[in-house]
This record gives C-alpha cells, structure tokens and sequence, in this order.
C-alpha cells in the first residue's frame, strides 16, 4: 500500500525556508488503523502529522492528528497545513476549506500565502496550583510568573496559559518535567503549558512546553496554543484586536503567528504556509509497534 505525503513548514518567515513548524500531511490515509497512524507520527518524528482520511476534492475533508506518542483531537499547525494541500488536491481553487478533526468541523480560509482557521468556542478553568508550583514547573523565579491571571483554557485542546512578567522571562524557562507533571497536567493528557508576555502593544512572544516520554520538549509554533491565548485575552474583555506570536526561536525554527480576535470575540489563528516537498512512503503488512521498546 502506498502512502503518498507533503512536507510543509506553517507559521513560517518569507525568506526563511527552515522557518516555521514542519508538518507531514498522508493525503490518503482512510485505510490505516489508529495503530497504524500512530507508528506512522512516530516514523515521521515530528511535532504533529496529519492523515487525511476524506475529502470530497470541494472543500471538505476529515482528518486526524498524532504526536509521536498520542492523538491530538485539534491542532493549530496540522489544520493550516493540512487546509493547504486539500487545497491543492481540488480540481478547481478553493479558498475555503473545512476540516473535521475529532474536536469538531474548523473552518479555514486563504490567507495571502497562507491560511487563517477559526477557533472552536473554548472552556476555561481556574488554576489551583501556587505561583510556586507554576515557577517550579517552568525553572524560573516565583516572582517571575504573573499567577493571578494564570488559566486552564481549551479551544479544542486544553492547555496552561501562564503570562510572566517579561520577554526575559519567557527566554529563561528551563522546564522541569517533574514539576510540570506536578503541577501542570490536564486530566487524561501530558503537561503542555504556553508561557508568554507582551513585546508591544500588539506583539507578543510565547514557548510551548510539553512532557513526553518523561523528557520536556518545545514546540516550534503552536497554533491551538495561540487560539487558547486568543480565548484568554477574550476572557480578559479583548475584541477587534491583531497580534503578532513569535516563537520557536529558542529551538532554532522562528515562526510568526497571526492572532485575530474579531468583534464578536471570535479568535482566529492564521499563518504562511510553505510546501518543502512531497514523497510516498510503503506501507507493508508487518506488526505495529506499542512504542515501549519491548
């Protein structure tokens, strides 16, 4: 069975062509199992890729996301990507494109060079952990960590959002998986917590950390991240708002991302997108690894 696929970079600079967080999209994927998708993301090694398992070549299709070690029921990078090649795939342009991912139906539209994608309505809880716990988690000082507006929000994919109290702050995070496992994890789901602070009036920069595995790792770009700080400055009275999210420098792969919450206090998360290459991969009737080595 073969498995064609696209490499894209999403968030990516113009100019840069290692910026960005990479994507692989497998663009007929309907006959793979969970387990086969799974071994696939981990084949791939990259933050997330994407199967598409329909499309109807108008501008709808369904897709899943995994991580190397699990299924992410909506991701920000994987839905832009994956918008751009259904794009591609149809028999006439498309500028719009719906993308049913298990968090639900996304919307996403062209956005100059690259897409734009409408966030899902997010939930929002309060945080019991102490500023303490939250600094412990993030290897900075407590005073560093602005604990009175820390949030657990999910548009799609719930996360820790903690803003600190400068951009210098947010380049000393050395996270500590023990601490975020502690101290940061949702129910059901590893630590991912999205630390910030404002660089302007209307820039700001982020770092996404996660644990898998038991080891800490950075995401590039993190879309679903930016739609959640798009629905925390929403739960903060924002609206008819532009911000400029830097991040992934820190991993040697700078990407901007474009948040957009509308005056109805709709977020929307936008970005380039860049196709790097195309390929397929074989697929042969062979056991499907569980991932622990055994």
């Amino acid at each position: 069975m073969d498995l064609p696929f696209r490499l894209l970079n999403v968030f990516s600079i113009e100019g840069d062509p290692f910026s960005g967080n990479p994507l692989a999209v497998l663009t007929d994927a309907g006959g793979l199992s969970d387990a086969e998708m799974q071994s696939w993301a981990r084949q791939f090694n990259l933050s997330e890729t994407a199967f598409v398992t329909s499309h109807d070549g108008a501008g709808r299709a369904s897709a899943r996301i995994f991580t190397p070690g699990h299924e992410m029921p909506f991701a920000g990078h994987p839905t832009l990507g994956t918008a751009a090649v259904i794009a591609s795939l149809a028999s006439a342009p498309l500028d719009e494109v719906t993308l049913t991912v298990p968090a639900g139906d996304i919307p996403v539209t062209r956005l100059g060079a690259g897409w734009s994608l409408t966030a899902p309505v997010a939930t929002t809880r309060a945080v019991t952990s102490s500023q303490a716990d939250l600094a412990a988690g993030l290897g900075v000082d407590p005073h560093v960590v602005v604990r009175s507006d820390a949030l657990w929000v999910g548009a799609g994919v719930e996360q820790l959002i903690v803003r600190v109290d400068s951009v210098a702050g947010v380049r000393a995070c050395r996270p500590d998986a023990v601490a975020m496992a502690e101290h940061m994890t949702s129910p059901g789901r590893p630590p991912h917590v999205y630390v910030w602070a404002w660089t302007g009036p209307r820039s700001i920069e982020a770092r996404l950390f996660y644990t898998q595995d038991g080891a800490v790792h950075e995401d590039p770009a993190t879309g679903s991240a930016c739609a959640n700080l798009g629905a925390w400055l929403v739960h903060q009275g924002s609206r008819d708002v532009s911000v400029d999210v830097s991040q992934g420098t820190a991993v040697g792969r700078p990407s901007v991302l474009l948040l957009e919450i509308d005056p109805e206090g709709t977020v929307h998360v936008g970005g380039r997108v860049e196709h790097v290459g195309s390929g397929t991969c074989v697929a042969r009737d062979v056991p499907v690894s569980d991932g622990t080595g055994a």
